[in-house]
């Protein structure tokens, strides 16, 4: 198991330097034995961008008019790749993996107005099952350009896309064009975790998905403010650690996980909070 984790101070600076002596991770409650990953965040990253262009999208497209340079800005690797998915009343990928920059801006400078529809279960499922075409070490991520709801999915439900994601390895970045505040609220807990995913879901389907995955969920309210976030999730990205462990008791289904420091001056901002486990005797 592997979980990139966002660490900073009580003063909001990212935290540097940090050993794996400094992280406790409780599987299902257990305690692990960790290793910290050297040099993961040179690791190539495999990008999937996913935009709502359907439903209540019209305005937020004219607001993420510089992703192409924003994106330039934050894959520096020569091995690193986009791919790009829209969605209304279904999804497409317009773009496949590339590292081509004048593919991904064509490609999402022909984006246009969808219907009424927003089926964002089906668009992360397609996200999901599109990384069976990026190499398995790179770094895996979607950016989620979207509502907060899903309207009109028919090939996956939102019990199907929790499992989806919790058995990824993608972090999903979240960026919700609803108006309103920049994070929306803490980590998950509760005594059962996955019925507490569920609830979340239901209030805010992109939220509950950076929850999930070890991203992060904002808000963006014109196009500055989208870039601002952009730009923040980039440096974010850029300052993680990679934690691995392997499970102590790695019984099929739903695992809690939890990331603490031990020093109690410093924060874990974003991390994984679970994973499904396969069971593998299954054909």
């Amino acid at each position: 198991m592997s979980i990139p984790v966002l660490v900073e101070s009580t003063s909001g600076e990212t935290a540097l330097g940090l050993s794996a002596a400094d992280f406790s991770v409780r599987d299902n409650g257990i305690e692990q034995r960790i290793s910290l990953e050297k040099h993961a965040g040179a690791k190539p990253i495999a990008l999937v961008v996913v935009i709502q262009t359907g439903h209540d999208a019209t305005r937020a497209l004219e607001q993420v008019a510089r992703l192409p340079d924003l994106l330039g800005d934050l894959l520096h690797n020569p091995q690193d790749q986009i791919a790009i998915i829209t969605f209304d009343g279904g999804p497409q990928v317009i773009q496949g993996f590339t590292s081509d920059r004048e593919s991904v801006v064509t490609a999402l400078n022909s984006i246009s107005k969808g219907n009424s529809h927003a089926a964002l279960f089906d668009a992360i499922h397609m996200a999901i099952s599109y990384f069976q075409r990026a190499p398995v070490d790179d770094q895996r991520m979607i950016f989620l350009i979207s509502g907060e709801h899903d309207h009109g999915s028919v090939g996956s439900d939102m019990s199907g896309v929790i499992r989806d994601a919790s058995s990824s390895d993608a972090s999903v970045y979240s960026f919700s064009f609803r108006p309103g505040g920049g994070q929306l609220f803490g980590k998950l807990r509760s005594l059962n975790p996955l019925d507490m995913t569920t609830s979340a879901m239901r209030k805010n389907a992109s939220a509950a998905l950076a929850e999930l995955t070890g991203g992060e969920f904002f808000r963006f309210s014109g196009e500055r403010d989208f870039e601002d976030r952009v730009e923040k999730v980039a440096n974010h990205i850029q300052n993680r650690y990679t934690l691995s462990y392997e499970p102590t008791s790695p019984q099929p289904g739903f695992h809690t996980i939890q990331v603490a420091l031990r020093d109690p001056a410093m924060s874990v901002i974003s991390a994984r909070d679970g994973y499904w486990k396969s069971d593998e005797r299954t054909p």
